[in-house]
C-alpha cells in the first residue's frame, strides 16, 4: 500500500456475482430500490469498483426476482424431504388506501437436527372479499403447491368467526385421512389475540379511572419547557429513574401499561409540580392513583405472558415437558370436582395420538444424518457402520410386520405410560427441551415423532409488538409503492436468506416482517400505491 492505494495482482472482477450480491443486500436489509438512482451512491460504487457497471432499478428488481425463485427452489426441497409435520401460521393483511388483501402463510417445522425452523411461504395478493371460502382457497392452493397438503398438523389463527368457517371448510377440501386425528386437531387460535381481546375489555371498563393520569402524561410531555421543569424537578427529589414519560396510544394495549408503570415510579414529581405550576390542573387524586397502580400490576402480567408467547427462537408449545403434573396442580383450581375427569380426557387424547403415531412406518421419517455417507469423505469405519445399518434395516422391517397392530399400540402406550411414571425433570430456566427429546429417541421413540412434531407449534400468530396493537401496523410510504408480486418476492427471499445465514428460524432484531415492507416502487399495474396494514 502506498499514499492509501493498494493493487491486487490476483483479484478477477466478475459483474455478475456483483450484481447478485447487490441484490441480497438490498433483500437483506431493506433498502429501497431507488438507491441505483442515488448520485451518493453512485459516486461511492464508481470510487469502490470502477469496473462495475451499475444497474438499472429494472435490473435490480429482475435481479432480486432471480434470487427469489432459486431460494424458493431450495426452501421446497427442505419442506419436502423434511420427515415432520408442517405447523402453519397465517395473517390477513388489507391494504389502507384500494383495500388490498395480501395473505402471509408461514409453514414451522423441526428439522432432522432438532433446530426449530420457520420458512414464509406465501406473501400473497388475496382479491376482496375476504370471506371464507377465499382465504380457503388460497390456503389449499398454497399447500398444493408446497406439497404439504399430506403433512400438515395444526393451523394456527385468529380467534375470529370467519376462521372458524374457513377452518371447517378447509377440512372439506383436505383429505382427512392423513390429517392428526381426522383433521380434529387442525385448528389453533392464537393464544396472544385472545389475551389482546381480554386485556380490551378490561381497560374499556376503567378507562376513565385513568384518565387524568393520561392528561398529566399529555401536559408534562408538550413543550420542552415544561419537560425540562419536570426532568428537574425529578433531579431535586433524587428520583432513581431515566425513563421518560410514556403517553398510552388507545390502540395498543402495552402502551398503557408502559404509561402507568413510569408514572406511578414519578407519582412525587407530581405532586410537587402541582404546587408549583398554576395551569397544571389535573392532578391525579389518590384513588387514581391506586387504581393505576392495581391495574399496572395486572397489566404487567398480560404484558409478560404475551412476550414470551410471541417467542421465535424456543418452542412456546412447552407442555410435555410438565407431563400431567402441571394438570395435576392447576386442574382442581379450574374444574374442582370435575378435576379428575378433565385429566382423564387429557390422557386419553394422548392415547389417541399414540394409537395414530404408532400406525406410522418409522422408515417413512427422514433420517438425513444416516441416509447418504459418499464413500470419498467418509472413513473406513464409517462405511462399514453405514453398511451394517443398511443390511439391519431388512431386520428392522421384520420386527415391524411380526408385531400386530395391538401389540404396536399396547406397546406405545406403555411408552407413555413409562415416561409419565418417570417424573418431572427439575425446572430450570436454562433446560433444553428440544436436545433433550432428541437424545431420548430410543428410549420414547414414538413419543419423540410426536414431540418434534407439537413443539414446532406457535401458540400466535404474530410477533410480540403487533400483539399488543388492535389496529394494525401501517406501511411506510416508500415500501408501500412496491407492487404485490414484488412485495412477496423480497419479504419471502429476506426470511429464506436469513434462515441460511442463521442456520435456524432466527432473523436479525432488524429484519422483522414489518421491516421489509418499509420503502417500495410505483406499482407497476396502474402506478396506485399499496399500503399494507396488519388486519
Amino acid at each position: 500500500m502506498v499514499d492509501g492505494t493498494m493493487s491486487l495482482n490476483t483479484y478477477q472482477f466478475d459483474q455478475v456475482r456483483v450484481r447478485n450480491k447487490l441484490a441480497r443486500m438490498v433483500i437483506l436489509h431493506e433498502y429501497p430500490l431507488s438507491m441505483v438512482d442515488h448520485i451518493g451512491f453512485k459516486e461511492f460504487v464508481a470510487d469502490l469498483q470502477p469496473m462495475f457497471k451499475l444497474v438499472t432499478r429494472n435490473t435490480l428488481k429482475s435481479d432480486i426476482l432471480k434470487i427469489y425463485d432459486n431460494k424458493r427452489q431450495k426452501a421446497l426441497k427442505m419442506t419436502d424431504k423434511n420427515g415432520s409435520r408442517m405447523i402453519i401460521t397465517t395473517n390477513m393483511w388489507t391494504s389502507s388506501n384500494k383495500k388490498r388483501g395480501f395473505m402471509v402463510i408461514t409453514a414451522h417445522f423441526i428439522d432432522h437436527t432438532w433446530t426449530l425452523q420457520s420458512r414464509v411461504l406465501r406473501f400473497g395478493y388475496v382479491p376482496s372479499p375476504h370471506t371464507k371460502d377465499v382465504i380457503a382457497e388460497v390456503l389449499v392452493d398454497c399447500f398444493l403447491e408446497w406439497n404439504i397438503d399430506r403433512k400438515l398438523f395444526t393451523i394456527t389463527v385468529d380467534n375470529c368467526s370467519t376462521n372458524d368457517a374457513m377452518i371447517k371448510l378447509l377440512l372439506n377440501k383436505l383429505d382427512t385421512s392423513s390429517l392428526m386425528l381426522g383433521g380434529s386437531m387442525l385448528h389453533m387460535r392464537c393464544a396472544a389475540h385472545i389475551l389482546n381481546l381480554i386485556v380490551q375489555d378490561g381497560l374499556s371498563l376503567i378507562g376513565d379511572g385513568i384518565e387524568r393520569i393520561s392528561d398529566s402524561v399529555i401536559y408534562w410531555t408538550g413543550p420542552p419547557k415544561r419537560r425540562q421543569k419536570f426532568e428537574e424537578n425529578a433531579l431535586q427529589l433524587r428520583v432513581q429513574c431515566t425513563k421518560e414519560l410514556v403517553l398510552d396510544c388507545k390502540t395498543r394495549w402495552n402502551s398503557t401499561y408502559l404509561m402507568l408503570s413510569t408514572t406511578l415510579i414519578y407519582k412525587d414529581v407530581f405532586s410537587r409540580l402541582a404546587k408549583r405550576e398554576i395551569s397544571y390542573t389535573c392532578l391525579p387524586y389518590d384513588y387514581n392513583w391506586e387504581l393505576a397502580k392495581d391495574i399496572c400490576g395486572r397489566l404487567e402480567l398480560f404484558h409478560n405472558v404475551t412476550e414470551f408467547f410471541s417467542g421465535r427462537k424456543y418452542p412456546t408449545t412447552i407442555y410435555p415437558r410438565y407431563k400431567m403434573k402441571l394438570l395435576e396442580f392447576y386442574y382442581p383450581n379450574i374444574y374442582g370436582d370435575n378435576s379428575d375427569l378433565e385429566i382423564e380426557k387429557i390422557k386419553n387424547l394422548c392415547y389417541d395420538f399414540l394409537d395414530e403415531y404408532g400406525d406410522i412406518n418409522e422408515s417413512s421419517v427422514d433420517n438425513e444424518e444416516s441416509s447418504h455417507i459418499p464413500a470419498s469423505t467418509s472413513s473406513p469405519v464409517a462405511q462399514m457402520k453405514f453398511r451394517l445399518s443398511r443390511a439391519m434395516s431388512s431386520f428392522d422391517l421384520f420386527v415391524n410386520n411380526s408385531s400386530s397392530s395391538s401389540k404396536k399400540h399396547g406397546s406405545a402406550r406403555m411408552e407413555f405410560d413409562h415416561f409419565i411414571d418417570e417424573g418431572v425433570l427439575k425446572r430450570s430456566e436454562n433446560f433444553d427441551i428440544l436436545r433433550w427429546w432428541k437424545s431420548n429417541g430410543l428410549k420414547y421413540p414414538t413419543l419423540q415423532r410426536i414431540a418434534r412434531d407439537i413443539l414446532a407449534i406457535p401458540v400466535t400468530t404474530i410477533a410480540s409488538e403487533s400483539a399488543f396493537s388492535t389496529s394494525g401496523r401501517l406501511l411506510s410510504t416508500h415500501r408501500s409503492r412496491l407492487h404485490p408480486k414484488s412485495i412477496e418476492a423480497m419479504m419471502c427471499a429476506q426470511n429464506w436468506l436469513w434462515s441460511e445465514i442463521n442456520g435456524s428460524l432466527t432473523m436479525s432484531r432488524d429484519c422483522t416482517l414489518q421491516s421489509i415492507l418499509n420503502d417500495g416502487e410505483p406499482n407497476e399495474e396502474d402506478g396506485s400505491f399499496v399500503t399494507i396494514v396488519d388486519d
